[in-house]
């Protein structure tokens, strides 16, 4: 493993992997990160100091690649000569537009297979989770990606324990997080592996981040979550939409998709991992966080609209989705005076 920062500080070089369809901010964001972790780090005792080197490089045998306008200078790169790599995420628009670049990036998987056996910090972001994943070394280990991804990545790699609600997931040498943003608390993560928490605690007040944000969850909009399954997935989401401040049983809405209750439960679980009932309470949560956001409509008249009679009730189940308190997430997102 490369050098404890707190015995022998030095030089920590790292790779970001610059591969066709990769998102630009994500290539170009970290290395600001390092630049000002490196700078803080000059402030210190000469025995706590870091430098961080960070580099685009590529496995194309190119000088530079043009992506989405920009040019990246990707030289050719040992891998061993990198602390860590990070990957930026891949850009797409729909989930299954994933499938046929994934396959297109036999090169990048290689060299990810090769540096794992390096044992060595491999940092992945959003979507960028997906193709690690796809070299095969995320087989019986935790991840996470982007929360609007969970239901694509669990079927196309089930043998991956996904957990979509936390921002970022460490495994081993394997490191992933959440939405495209997220890969400033990649940066963060490994300021504070190489460099030690009080200079990734710095260098987050600089960024003025929130350093210490741990969960997906207050973000999570059930309505634009990816592939979905079975056509019924969505007679049934409109019918609870349309019902939900109204009592209603499964008997009713297997009815209105025109299958069993029996049928309709195993296609829910297939596609979504959850029963009808469970995904009712998100779709609640839902409605609540749009009232929230956009209305100063009491709890209580918010609770009624979301199909519960008890504000304490209500407030658990929002609490166990979100992470927040209603009144806690209304202070965040919700309407400014």
């Amino acid at each position: 493993m490369p050098n404890d920062p707190d015995t022998s500080p030095g030089t920590i070089r790292i790779g970001v992997l610059i591969y066709p369809g990769c998102l630009r901010s994500g290539a170009v964001l970290p290395l600001d990160v390092f630049r000002i972790a490196t700078a803080l780090s000059a402030h210190r005792p000469a025995a706590q100091r870091v430098r961080f080197e960070a580099q685009w490089f590529g496995v194309r045998n190119r000088r530079s690649m043009q992506v989405g306008g920009l040019s990246f200078a990707t030289e050719a790169a040992d891998p061993e000569a990198f602390d860590a790599i990070m990957l930026p995420g891949i850009d797409h628009t729909e989930a299954h537009e994933l499938t046929p670049l994934l396959e297109e990036l036999g090169p990048e998987k290689e060299l990810l297979r090769r540096y794992a056996r390096l044992d060595r910090p491999i940092i992945s972001s959003c979507s960028s989770t997906c193709l690690v994943a796809q070299a095969g070394l995320l087989d019986g280990r935790r991840a996470t990606t982007s929360w609007w991804l969970g239901n694509f990545f669990r079927k196309r790699y089930p043998e991956v324990a996904l957990d979509a609600e936390q921002l970022v997931v460490e495994d081993g040498q394997f490191v992933s997080s959440g939405g495209v943003t997220s890969y400033l608390d990649l940066s963060l993560w490994l300021v504070g592996r190489f460099g030690g928490e009080a200079l990734r605690q710095s260098v987050a007040k600089v960024l003025v981040m929130d350093g210490n944000r741990s969960s997906q969850a207050p973000y999570v909009a059930t309505a634009m979550m990816q592939d979905q399954g079975h056509a019924s997935i969505d007679r049934a989401r409109r019918w609870l939409n349309k019902h939900m401040d109204q009592p209603w049983t499964m008997t009713a809405l297997a009815e209105h998709c025109n299958t069993t209750p029996r049928t309709l439960l195993r296609r829910f679980r297939q596609a979504l991992g959850m029963s009808p009932i469970q995904y009712a309470q998100q779709l609640a949560v839902e409605r609540a966080k749009a009232l929230l956001e956009s209305t100063r409509l009491s709890l209580e008249d918010i609770t009624g609209r979301c199909g519960y009679e008890d504000v304490s009730t209500f407030s658990k189940v929002f609490k166990r989705s979100t992470r927040l308190t209603p009144r806690e997430y209304r202070a965040r997102f919700g309407l400014r005076q």
